[in-house]
This record gives C-alpha cells, sequence and structure tokens, in this order.
C-alpha cells in the first residue's frame, strides 16, 4: 500500500513512496540480498567506530588546545557523505567480498550517517550501531529499475513485485527504492517523481480535534481507531514472555518473532486508519484547522526523582502509551499533503471555551467527553466543542472570514466580542 510519505519539490512535482511486497524466489537471492543489507550494516558500523573515535579525539584536542598546552588549533573531522564515500572506495578496495556486491547501495548507507551525524550536531542523539538481529535494509540510490511488477537489483536480479490495488504510479519515473526485510519478509518502498495538479479548495473550514483513540471533527463527527484492546494484550503478553525466557534460547527468539508480528500488526492497523480518517477529512473541507501538539512534551514521564518524586505516575504512563499509539503527528503529516490546506493554531483553552458564549473556565470540562458551560449552561461533546474553537481560531487567524465554515460560523473576534459581553 502507499506508506503516504510525500515530500514537495514544487508546484507540479512531488515525490510519492509505494511499498510492494518482494518475492526473491530462490534461496540464493534471498541470500544475495541479505548479503547486502548485512554489508551495509557492516559498513555503517565500521564508519560510525571511526568518526566516534576521531570526534572524540577532536574534543580531547580542542580541549587542550582551549587549556593552551597545543600550539596549533585542531580542525573537526569531516563526517560529510562525500568525504566518508573517498574513504569507503578504499575500504572496498581493500575488502574482497565488499567487491563482490553492488558499489551504489552499500555505499549510499554513509549518506543516511552523514544525515545522522548532522542531526546529530543541531542537538538531536548521536548515531547508534546497527545489531544483527535488527530489520535488514538496503537503498537502491539511482537507475532503479521497475517494470512489469519486476524489480531488477544489481547483482541479484529481476525480482516480483506485489501490490493490493497494483502500482498507482506506473507510467511516473522511479527515482529511489530501498529493499528492506521485516518479520522475514522482503518490502521494497519505491519512490516515484509525480506530477501533481493544485488541491480543489472548496472554500469550507473544518476544525479537527485529536484524542486518545479518536478525531473529533467541528461537524460533530467522532473518527474512532480501530479497538486494538486484544491486540495490545496480546503484545504485552509478547512482552512479559521475551523479558523471562534466556537470551540466545529458541523459545526466546519465538517470543521476540511473536512479539514483532503483532507489533507490526498493530502499525498496519493504525496506519491504515490514518489514512482514511485523513482522506474523509481532506475531502470535506478545503481548510482543516489542527491544534500545535507537542507530542514529545505531552508525553513526559511523570515519575520524577528520588527527592522530588512524581505524582499518579501509573495514569500519566498509561494517557503516554495511549497519545503514542494515536500518532497524532502522522496523522497531521497526512493532512498536510491531503488537504488543499492546513492551518496549525494554539491548543491553548480550545478544550475550556464555550463555543456557545466564549468563556473559558476548566470548571466547565465536566468529563473526558461531556462539556457543560458554567456561565450559558451550554452542553455538548466536549471534543466537538473544542473542534469548533479550533476552527473559530484558524478563520480568525488566517483572514478567511469568507470561508464557510463547517457547524456553527464563529471566528475570533466573535468569541472576544462574546466574553466583553
Amino acid at each position: 500500500m502507499d506508506d503516504g510519505s510525500i515530500h514537495r519539490m514544487n508546484d507540479a512535482t512531488e515525490f510519492r513512496a509505494v511499498t510492494f511486497r518482494l518475492h526473491p524466489g530462490t534461496r540464493a537471492k534471498h541470500r544475495k540480498l541479505a548479503q547486502i543489507a548485512g554489508a551495509c550494516r557492516y559498513v555503517w558500523n565500521h564508519f560510525l567506530a571511526c568518526n566516534r573515535r576521531d570526534h572524540a579525539t577532536y574534543k580531547l584536542r580542542k580541549l587542550m588546545f582551549d587549556a593552551g598546552l597545543l600550539i596549533d588549533k585542531p580542525s573537526p573531522p569531516s563526517l560529510s557523505f562525500q568525504s566518508m564515500g573517498v574513504r569507503f572506495t578504499a575500504l572496498r578496495r581493500e575488502t574482497p567480498w565488499l567487491q563482490r556486491l553492488p558499489y551504489a547501495p552499500v555505499r549510499y548507507a554513509l549518506k543516511y550517517q552523514a544525515e545522522a551525524w548532522t542531526r546529530a550536531f543541531a542537538g538531536g542523539g548521536f548515531p547508534r550501531f546497527k545489531a544483527r538481529r535488527g530489520d535488514d535494509s538496503f537503498t537502491i540510490p539511482q537507475d532503479v529499475r521497475v517494470r512489469g511488477g519486476v524489480l531488477s537489483v544489481p547483482k541479484v536480479g529481476r525480482i516480483r513485485l506485489s501490490r493490493r490495488g497494483g502500482n498507482p504510479y506506473a507510467e511516473h519515473p522511479p527515482v529511489k527504492a530501498t529493499v528492506k526485510r521485516v518479520n522475514g519478509k522482503w518490502y521494497c518502498v519505491v519512490v516515484y517523481k509525480v506530477s501533481t495538479v493544485g488541491r480543489p479548495d472548496n472554500g469550507l473550514a473544518l476544525g479537527v480535534d485529536m484524542n486518545c483513540g479518536q478525531v473529533a471533527a467541528s461537524t460533530g463527527d467522532l473518527l474512532r481507531m480501530p479497538d486494538m484492546a486484544r491486540l495490545q494484550a496480546r503484545k504485552r503478553r509478547y512482552q512479559r514472555m521475551v523479558a523471562r525466557r534466556s537470551k540466545g534460547s529458541n523459545r526466546r527468539h519465538r517470543a521476540r518473532h511473536r512479539l514483532a508480528r503483532t507489533q507490526r500488526r498493530i502499525a498496519t492497523i493504525r496506519h491504515r486508519w490514518h489514512h482514511e480518517t485523513s482522506r474523509t477529512l481532506a475531502d470535506t473541507a478545503g481548510l482543516l484547522a489542527v491544534e500545535d501538539l507537542k507530542t514529545k512534551a505531552m508525553t513526559r514521564s511523570a515519575k520524577g526523582s528520588a527527592e522530588h518524586p512524581g505524582r499518579n505516575v501509573r495514569q500519566k504512563a498509561g494517557l503516554n502509551r495511549e497519545i503514542l499509539n494515536t500518532g497524532w503527528s502522522q496523522l497531521r503529516r497526512m493532512l498536510e499533503y491531503k488537504a488543499a490546506h492546513v492551518e496549525v493554531v494554539p491548543p491553548m483553552y480550545t478544550s475550556q471555551t464555550c463555543r456557545g458564549c466564549g468563556a473559558a473556565d476548566p470548571a466547565s470540562r465536566k468529563s473526558q467527553s461531556e462539556f457543560k458551560c458554567v456561565r450559558c449552561g451550554h452542553t455538548g461533546n466536549a471534543d466537538v466543542n473544542a473542534a469548533l474553537n479550533i476552527m473559530a481560531s484558524a478563520t480568525g487567524a488566517t483572514g478567511r472570514r469568507g470561508a464557510l465554515a463547517l457547524a456553527t460560523p464563529m471566528n475570533r473576534q466573535n468569541v472576544y466580542r462574546r466574553r466583553a459581553v
């Protein structure tokens, strides 16, 4: 299925990614794909060890220079893809088994590492070593050949592809392909360069309130995520099985495989719900208003420290799991490329403000689903009420006062005017 990823180039061209099942067919092709992925893992770990050592040496020499113990100022090591690519060519020349594998896919693993180092120096986490038990993958960065449901992999041969519904971009040129093995099955994500037209704007505005396990629209509709309680319980059971069994045993290996299969099933259901929900909302209105939710901050642990222990730790941990399981960030990303326009508004007071009189009071939120204004007595679904406030904030903030609001017409000026009464 289309995995939903998209990258804008300009107003007329986009990159679209489509996921296929890969059927190697023979054991020889299975082994060759695994060898290429293993070579990418080896090259990643080899260069990561060298780069970590060079970076640590640079930091030490810089401290010595700052302390006046060195005369010449040290220069930082080059961690760019180009410099690592030159070193890879030398490594490949000295390693016979690497020469039997395709050059470009193995070398492209260093492209991802260069990007990881860039993110690390920008404040993110440092790149980590890749374990053998992880999912194998490699990328064909150029000259991708996909014809008639067949992918040509360098030094492997032609491998059959399959996808339910066929290939929606068969007439467009493929740009890049990533081959990966998940739970023992091979998949291929092919990126196509697609010519697009502007998304139609029907002049309607819709507020969207994202909650745990559901999305509320200002029309009064509640789009609920499929019930995955049984799958979540099965996942927890397999996690306990993995924790109890001895490392390296066959029983632990089987439990890990069952856990991974269950996790993938959960991710697939959530991903499909994101696609269906985002398409429904995008087809309803040209302007979608969503909250600027900071998921990382909202799911921060409440455990605290030994000196200052947190409160309601178990309840907060359960809420964090529900938030992460809903996948707000992925849903918002899909809305941004499917809808004609997405307006992001601040989330403050949207769940406490009455859509009838504009009064904001925490006491009006009686429960997770019930809203009853303490000022005017208005009652309704709390999440739908929040969606209406989100829509009001967006239509006022964007200057789109001509847009027809779906449900009750409302803009920011009206809210302020009602509060002043």
